[in-house]
């Protein structure tokens, strides 16, 4: 019984209606329920590997932008592991037009700590009992007189820019490359309120 309820309750989380949780389910209602709903799924995946590639490229873009945060995420990690750079970088552009809040994690293993642990709280930030420092910080709109993404709390300040092979972050007055990993991760170096040495950063690219 408690696996059977441990379904519906995963159930309920992928959407069903509320109203199903008082039904009793048979084990083949499960099953056609589960079909259906993968079977929507297999009809994004679909999308995402048509044949045309400009088709291909448009539903990714569109995808990763929708309130549906399986379906964006799918449409995010397909460009994200494309083995096409101008795919890699225009799902990090619908990304970026999608106002995601950025995850800062810095290592300030190597850093003086109790400079460290003072600059931090004065940007919203904490920082670990292992010297990981984090932030947030939303992206907001593009602005085409600046040619960067402007923070969203402040819309005179450049927070990203994206090239060919980087983003560009702005923290602390000061631009910082980042590159994409094969772990879905942008990776770069940032120096915190220009403390030496740089920390290494990451940013989770993730809907």
């Amino acid at each position: 019984m408690k696996n059977a309820l441990s379904v519906l309750v995963t159930l309920g989380l992928l959407g069903l209606p509320s109203s199903l949780h008082a039904q009793s389910l048979s084990a083949a209602d499960i099953a056609s329920m589960v079909d259906e709903r993968m079977g929507g799924v297999d009809e994004y995946a679909a999308l995402l590997d048509d044949p045309d590639p400009e088709r291909s490229l448009a539903a990714m873009q569109i995808m990763i932008g929708i309130n549906d945060a399986q379906i964006s995420r799918m449409a995010l990690q397909h460009g994200l592991t494309s083995t096409n750079s101008a795919v890699r970088r225009a799902a990090l552009q619908a990304y970026l037009d999608s106002s995601p809040n950025l995850e800062f994690y810095f290592d300030g293993s190597a850093l003086d700590l109790g400079g460290f642990t003072g600059v931090m709280p004065s940007t919203n930030g904490t920082v670990s009992s292992e010297a990981v420092g984090y932030i947030i910080r939303k992206v907001g709109d593009f602005d085409q007189t600046k040619g960067c993404y402007v923070y969203a709390n402040n819309a005179n300040y450049c927070l990203a820019s994206l090239s060919e092979e980087a983003v560009t972050i702005s923290l602390w007055q000061r631009a910082s490359p980042f590159k994409l990993n094969s772990e879905g991760l942008l990776v770069g170096e940032v120096f915190i309120d220009r403390m030496p040495p740089a920390a290494p950063t990451t940013i989770p690219v993730r809907p």
